[in-house]
């Protein structure tokens, strides 16, 4: 009995210290935090991983009034990262042998229109959100084979979601300030997933496979990358978290950098975006460079970096940002090695590289959240000391922000600095044009909105691609 009741309160310790509190940006030393996870351990609870008729069935994440993060004194880093996991897998839990995402969600155009997935997942879009002609291709090999093929999108919602967006999108478009302090409801939910003809790879066998129709063909797709996008308790702005397959890209090694000049980027090995006989540099993963291979991850897990020498030796340090950065990091890495020995099947090839969020403590209302969202409006994003950015300041996707991940203009990957920096609020934020809402946030309402006045998917894009360039250059110029 003794011994179980030592057990019974090392486990609670254990949780209790589970995840730390969220705290300002320091500057450390990358590879020392990476190594040093014991005293910031995040952990996915066993029930993650419950099984039934061999079936995994992953329960859905509480966030509501009754959650954790109904408290804005008390939450943690650690809470939004579980929060991440939680949903994706619970996303992914099998409904008679489909994924709860394809059989329960709404699959709408970038403009809000229903779709008719009878068939398979409609997948029509190439650009990215950062430009219209920022693309991604799998290598052209030498020997043809396997074939290049472009990477296409999806976008899904759920009802609750789906029906905001057919509410507001009206009134947006006859009376836009009849829609400045209103927000998407807890519980609204967002997916943007990547996928590619499956034949593109040269072994699928460790990938979500499922039908496809690309641009009106049947085909094979696999899945690539997935942003969970939703909306919890005091946060209006949504929870931007985001996964990938492993290995999709070579990581820019930083080791070989300086912290005057870059390191071209090579492999030794092909992977599904890289040519192992190529060399890459910051082109390779600009906006609007037109060149659509051979990319690269450059910071782990949207954590962002930077070289620096300290006394005799080069280091890498953490960026002074908003977010301590061995904080986010560390319970990332932890949390991940978690669920990955206890998960089992095809998703255990997929893993979290991060997600986003604003501290709104001291914003008790919906409505004081609203107001705060509205007045950051293109602003959302910066992520300087002091700023309310969290979490991964630098999330990207390796297949759905290629080209961003140090700014939309780099000269180099060294010059990178907090400023220049790009997330998710980059391009998602409460404005739009001359008018203000968090309902703004979502692309998708954009688009509906857009739709309504009669501009076409080529018009809603430009205009755009606009604001964000607009919105950038604005905050670099006031810096």
């Amino acid at each position: 009995m003794k011994t179980t009741k030592k057990v019974l309160l090392l486990i609670t310790l254990i949780s209790l210290s589970a995840c730390k509190k969220d705290s300002k940006g320091d500057k450390d030393d990358y590879t020392t935090a990476q190594n040093n996870t014991a005293a910031t351990e995040c952990l996915a609870p066993a029930d993650w991983f419950t099984m039934v008729n061999n079936t995994r069935q992953t329960p859905a994440p509480n966030e509501g009034p009754t959650s954790v993060f109904a408290n804005n004194a008390t939450v943690t880093n650690c809470d939004f990262h579980q929060w991440s996991w939680q949903k994706f897998l619970w996303l992914t839990n099998e409904v008679n042998g489909v994924p709860f995402f394809m059989t329960n969600l709404i699959q709408v155009s970038a403009a809000g229109q229903r779709l008719d997935p009878a068939n398979g997942i409609v997948l029509t879009d190439t650009a990215q959100a950062s430009s219209s002609t920022d693309i991604l291709k799998t290598p052209n090999y030498t020997s043809g084979v396997p074939k290049s093929t472009t990477v296409y999108y999806s976008i899904f919602m759920d009802k609750l979601m789906h029906d905001t967006l057919l509410k507001y999108g009206p009134i947006a478009k006859n009376d836009p300030a009849k829609v400045k302090d209103i927000t998407f409801p807890v519980g609204s939910l967002e997916l943007k997933t990547s996928w590619i003809d499956a034949s593109a790879l040269k072994d699928p066998s460790s990938y979500f496979i499922t039908q496809g129709v690309i641009n009106g063909v049947k085909t094979k797709v696999a899945l690539l990358g997935m942003h969970v996008v939703g909306v919890v308790e005091n946060h209006p702005e949504f929870v931007w978290a985001t996964f990938e397959h492993e290995n999709l890209a070579p990581a820019y090694d930083w080791s070989k950098a300086t912290p005057t000049t870059d390191a071209p980027v090579t492999s030794t090995v092909d992977y599904p975006f890289f040519n192992k006989s190529s060399t890459a540099t910051v082109t390779n993963i600009t906006s609007g460079n037109g060149i659509y291979t051979d990319v690269f991850s450059v910071y782990k897990h949207g954590v962002p970096v930077e070289k620096a020498i300290k006394g005799s030796h080069d280091v890498q340090l953490f960026m002074k940002t908003s977010q301590n950065g061995s904080e986010n990091l560390n319970n990332i890495v932890s949390l991940n090695k978690s669920v990955k020995s206890q998960l089992t099947g095809i998703w255990n090839n997929y893993f979290y590289n991060g997600s986003i969020w604003i501290n709104t403590e001291g914003y008790k209302t919906t409505e004081q959240q609203a107001a705060l969202l509205d007045s950051l409006s293109g602003t959302l994003s910066e992520s300087t000391p002091g700023k309310l950015t969290r979490g991964s300041v630098a999330a990207y996707n390796i297949t759905m922000e290629t080209y961003v991940q140090v700014g939309f203009s780099p000269k180099s990957i060294h010059q990178t600095t907090v400023d220049s920096l790009v997330n998710c609020f980059s391009c998602h934020n409460a404005s739009h044009r001359s008018n203000l809402s968090p309902l703004y946030i979502s692309h998708v309402f954009n688009g509906y909105v857009g739709s309504l006045k009669g501009l076409t998917r080529k018009q809603i894009k430009q205009e755009h691609v606009k604001e964000i360039m607009d919105d950038y250059n604005l905050r670099l110029k006031l810096k």
